[in-house]
């Protein structure tokens, strides 16, 4: 009987491994078919990354550590995230949705109680037309670009150039909106310009200057240029099997 029992503890112990073998095979399985779902997903998904970009930007541009008593905002980096939408995707597509971007921030702007020109040449201006002039920063994309030894396209040149591009760019839209549709804050028309330029850019620099300071942290590029690279890259590239 001895015999008997110590046969059929081993048979369990047996099973009870094999049991546990299948479980661990079955978990790896499900973690692996994961990964490559994941891959898949985050991969050359142009709409997916826009969506994400356009969200993110739209919530640091609620967040104004310094908001001007006549409109306009210092934020926390919210046109370098539309800025990347273009620096992405190229100029056509930040056009696009630099122009849906606006609404998106007129959207904030009213909520979080910042000071709106509702007349519709400024609306235009200040928000879809401002938002879209961003892709303008394409103009510095690929002039310096290099591939890595890990297959990686960089840019740092075009990142930072084409976004003070994209922000200046922005700037004469308000300053030409602050010319046609306020009232003027100082008598005669090159005077009130010159007023107009200094109050608008004063904010837009302030949030390029610290952009800046930002962008020159190498693993924040070398951040960027990987999400950009996953961004746009095929599912069967093979730089991106550890993603």
């Amino acid at each position: 009987m001895a015999k008997v029992h110590a046969g059929t503890g081993a048979g369990e112990s047996t099973g009870a491994g094999a049991s546990s073998g299948a479980g661990a095979g079955a978990k790896a399985a499900a973690n692996t078919e994961w990964k490559a779902t994941r891959r898949e997903l985050l991969r050359n998904n142009r709409l997916l990354w826009t969506v994400g970009l356009v969200a993110v930007a739209g919530l640091l541009s609620a967040a104004k550590p310094v908001v001007l008593p006549d409109g306009g905002a210092v934020t926390y980096f919210s046109l370098l995230f539309l800025w990347l939408v273009t620096f992405f995707f190229g100029p056509k597509w930040g056009v696009v949705t630099g122009l849906a971007f606006g609404f998106v921030k007129l959207f904030v702007t009213w909520v979080t109680g910042e000071t709106v020109n509702w007349a519709i040449g400024a609306l235009v201006l200040e928000y879809p037309l401002a938002c879209a002039a961003f892709a303008l920063g394409w103009l510095a994309v690929g002039r310096r670009a290099r591939v890595g030894d890990d297959g990686i396209l960089r840019d740092g040149f075009g990142l930072r150039v084409g976004y003070l591009i994209g922000v200046a760019a922005m700037g004469v839209c308000y300053v030409v909106s602050a010319v046609l549709f306020y009232p003027p804050d100082v008598p005669g028309f090159f005077p009130n310009l010159l007023y107009c330029i200094e109050y608008d850019f004063s904010y837009l620099i302030i949030e390029a200057a610290v952009t800046l300071v930002l962008l020159a942290i190498p693993p924040v590029v070398d951040a960027i240029h990987y999400l950009r690279h996953v961004a746009t890259s095929p599912v069967e590239d093979p730089t991106l099997k550890g993603f």
